[in-house]
């Protein structure tokens, strides 16, 4: 197996473990979308997290406030939660079929 195809392949492994751990924080904002004063959260990008050299873990930050807030100040907005764990979601179902695949043909060319 080349170094190209072990990079791609760690890539894609990479993109999932960011993708389950977006899909985590969003579920923590639907789960407190209804605690008083709660500030909703995202995740880093996904560009900033391959930039990292050592530590390879997702870093949370306070997500953007575009929708405003509810009258017991509350940032998360459902509807845009729903949106991101939809999206979230094709998304990762899209790279592990992709990281099946390539994982399949490296497989039948080596021939295992």
């Amino acid at each position: 197996m080349s170094d190209e195809s072990t990079s791609w392949l760690q890539t894609a492994s990479q993109r999932m473990n960011w993708l389950a751990e977006r899909q985590k924080v969003i579920a923590e904002n639907i789960a407190n979308s209804d605690t008083p004063n709660y500030k909703a959260r995202d995740v880093e990008s996904f560009e900033s997290y391959l930039s990292q050299q050592n530590d390879r873990t997702v870093a949370v930050r306070q997500a953007e406030n575009v929708w405003g807030s509810s009258m017991d100040n509350n940032t998360v907005v459902l509807e845009e939660q729903s949106l991101l764990a939809a999206s979230t979601s094709s998304q990762y179902r899209l790279a592990s079929k992709l990281y099946g695949k390539a994982y399949a043909m490296i497989s039948m060319v080596n021939g295992k």
